[in-house]
Parts: structure tokens; sequence; C-alpha cells
């Protein structure tokens, strides 16, 4: 299984929908309603080209099967990049996003977008807990996000202020 990141383009929008909207996906979105692709791809191409967002497409084996982004943001630590993730679901449970998130994080350093890297995740959201254990990111402590608990979870290879 080869897995890569590329650096998402114009071209993967209806995709990225996709794979938001879907029934497993949405409970864990800050919106957590299906959106539509203008609301969509406004927030997309935003995204592309916000100099403050890295975005990457994963691909398994040359297939695009999700999304990892990060976003420079420094409420939780100093010189940090919060980091959100979405698989298809078919890519579940397979390993995937420890993988993407290692690399990603890398990527990260390597480009000096960040030094530090943070997450907020849904208490209940136990896959992306322990994807993100695997990846090296230890669980901190817990706050509010859209008017739900989050566990705040610290990327532990780096952790400069």
């Amino acid at each position: 299984m080869d897995i890569i990141l590329r650096k998402a383009c114009l071209e993967d929008s209806e995709k990225i929908l996709t794979w938001r909207n879907e029934p497993t996906t949405i409970h864990w979105m800050g919106t957590p309603r299906t959106l539509s692709f203008e609301e969509h791809h406004d927030w997309f191409t935003n995204s592309l080209h916000d100099e403050n967002c890295l975005f990457f497409i994963i691909e398994v084996d040359f297939e695009p099967i999700g999304q990892i982004r990060y976003h420079k943001n420094s409420e939780v630590i100093d010189n940090a990049a919060k980091v959100s993730i979405n698989l298809t679901s078919k890519a579940h449970r397979r390993g995937i996003a420890s993988i993407a998130f290692k690399k990603g994080n890398g990527l990260v350093r390597t480009l000096n977008f960040a030094k530090n890297i943070f997450a907020y995740v849904h208490l209940d959201n136990i896959g992306s807990i322990k994807a993100m254990e695997n990846a090296g990111f230890l669980r901190t402590n817990i706050v509010e996000v859209h008017g739900i608990r989050h566990l705040v979870m610290i990327d532990k290879m780096k952790q400069e202020t």
C-alpha cells in the first residue's frame, strides 16, 4: 500500500465535498449537516489561496481517498498548525490516517510552516483518537469548540514555544 500526499487543486473540489458529506463523516464536522456545492466550493477555493493553509490530498496506490489540511493557529501552542483530516469511509480502519498524519506533519516542518501541530477531536471519535496516538499525538486537555467538547491532541514529535 503506497500512501502519498499531494497538494490539493481546484479539480479536487467535488471529491472533497463527496467525502465531507458522507453519512459517516457529517457528525464529526464543525457544520454537522450536508453542505451544498456552492457553500463548499467557496470555502475550498478560499482555503487553496490561503497562505496560512496547507491542503493535501491523500492517495493510496494513486487513488484519492481523503484530505488532510493544516491551518496556522496558535490558540493552543505557539508557532503551531491545527490539523484536520477526512477520509472516505472505505479507507477507515486501515491505518491510512496515522501514516497521513506522520507524512503531513513532516511536510509541515520541512516547509517551515509550523513547528508544533495540534488537533481538536470529538471525545467520542475513537477512530481519530487512536489514529492520532499511533502517529505520535498526545492527549492533553478538553475544550469546547462549536458548543461541543473536544479533546486537544498535540504532536509530541516537536513542541517548541
